[in-house]
């Protein structure tokens, strides 16, 4: 019932995120978004049931990753607002503590990396568990402002 449960799941996630992403809730669009999420629901829980697919994520990280989500729409406008100037981004390292091969470890470096990857003038390109930094992408100097990932 387990299994089930978890391929439903992704069944349901991954059919949103096709409808969200073609943008159109046409009949021919909704049966190939079915058939695209079942193969990868299918493909997901073979993952998950085999142990490759090891991770937990803690709730009080998705209220952290909920605040990332407000800088998207005033991120976006200073992207679009810099364009025509040609930004140049600019690498830099902040402090992560990536170490750790618990599930709850996996499931923090794939979250912070999500998560602070949301806003458009950042990216998350790399976490060393030995230095205990993160490697960012910022496209704005203003988004440099926020030195943590999370």
């Amino acid at each position: 019932m387990r299994r089930v449960a978890a391929w439903l799941a992704w069944l349901g996630g991954l059919l949103v995120l096709w409808i969200l992403l073609v943008g159109t809730i046409q009949e021919v669009e909704v049966v190939a978004g079915l058939v695209a999420a079942a193969i990868g629901a299918t493909a997901a829980e073979v993952v998950r049931s085999r142990g490759l697919l090891r991770y937990r994520v803690k709730w009080r990280w998705l209220r952290r990753g909920a605040r990332q989500l407000l800088f998207v729409v005033p991120d976006f406008f200073r992207v679009m607002a810099t364009l025509a100037s040609r930004p140049r981004g600019s690498f830099r390292t902040v402090p992560f503590p990536a170490g750790g091969e618990r599930d709850v470890d996996r499931g923090r470096r794939a979250f912070a990396t999500l998560a602070a990857s949301f806003a458009p003038s950042r990216l998350v390109i790399d976490l060393d568990p030995d230095t205990g930094e993160a490697l960012v992408h910022d496209l704005l100097p203003a988004a440099q402002s926020a030195e943590k990932l999370l």
